[in-house]
């Protein structure tokens, strides 16, 4: 068990909390998990795993991170080794841009993975068919859709 509240869960909320008084972040969660328990996160030891999922569920919608975010910050509280690499998704060539595209292609594929992962906890969590793309990023409403100016091709550096 990892007692050192100076990682994992307690870490996470206050990367993520913002300026937002724990009130405010638990009202942002739904309100699970409470505000006293959310300044148990952040001021004691984690001994043991949520009860309730609620709880896990609750954090990622309030800090705005995915599911997995949340369970892999409690895991390491918890002291429980996680493995983080949870991609399975291969773009062929990707590994030979530049770092700084390389970065853009994960925190795209990170942001749709949030925007999927918010439709499918706004369903109630059924087992709903979930938004793709074209739901979360309707054609009218992209810039080239509406007259307004976007990414010329041409003008790209090489």
């Amino acid at each position: 068990m990892n007692t050192n509240p100076n990682q994992g869960i307690r870490e996470l909320i206050l990367n993520k909390r913002g300026d937002r008084s724990l009130e405010s972040l638990s009202k942002a969660c739904g309100g699970v998990p409470t505000r006293a328990n959310l300044d148990r996160l952040i001021n004691r030891p984690v001994l043991s795993w949520p009860k309730e999922n609620a709880v896990i569920l609750g954090l990622a919608r309030g800090l705005g991170v995915r599911v997995i975010d949340v369970v892999t910050a409690y895991a390491a509280s918890l002291g429980l080794p996680v493995e983080t690499d949870t991609s399975n998704l291969t773009l062929q060539g990707a590994g030979n841009l530049p770092e700084a595209s390389q970065r853009v292609l994960r925190e795209t594929a990170d942001n749709m993975l949030w925007w999927q992962e918010q439709s499918h906890i706004a369903s109630d969590g059924a087992n709903a068919p979930t938004a793709d793309v074209h739901e979360l990023f309707p054609a009218d409403r992209v810039a080239a859709s509406k007259g307004e100016p976007g990414v010329d091709p041409e003008q790209l550096p090489e």
